[in-house]
């Protein structure tokens, strides 16, 4: 029986706030076992505004989620899921912000057009830490190409 519960693709938090995507669940529309794509949702939370929303994910997404780790890593600004088709992720490294912390944003372009930026005092090791997670939901859920 394969586990049901939702897993995180992203988590970067402190004792504050949080950005996190989760995947909720595979979707299967070609009736083979694997995913042609995944439901998920953002979650940012903080003392001033919390907020959530909904989208899906596919293997090229994925795949892009890798490389903005890599860019991040390198000190590089980076912006995931840019297509226009679901909320955007944009991720700012502590050596380009003004709080001194990686700041966070999550851009609900395709919805409320809401934009919001928390700072987030993440760890040395979080890319390597974002990596895991990656390889754990495409083991879970294997998609089409």
């Amino acid at each position: 029986m394969q586990d049901s519960s939702p897993l995180e693709l992203i988590r970067l938090a402190d004792e504050e706030q949080s950005v996190s995507l989760r995947i909720i669940e595979g979707m299967s529309f070609s009736g083979s076992d694997r995913f042609d794509a995944l439901r998920a949702e953002i979650v940012l939370s903080s003392g001033f505004v919390s907020g959530r929303v909904e989208l899906y994910v596919n293997a090229y997404d994925l795949d892009r989620w890798a490389e903005a780790l890599d860019s991040v890593e390198a000190g590089r600004k980076v912006t995931w899921l840019e297509s226009g088709r679901s909320p955007r992720i944009m991720i700012d490294p502590t050596e380009h912000t003004e709080s001194g912390c990686t700041e966070v944003s999550v851009y609900d372009v395709t919805g409320s057009q809401v934009l919001v930026t928390v700072p987030i005092a993440t760890q040395p090791d979080w890319a390597e830490n974002h990596r895991r997670l990656l390889a754990t939901v495409k083991n879970r859920f294997p998609l089409q190409m």
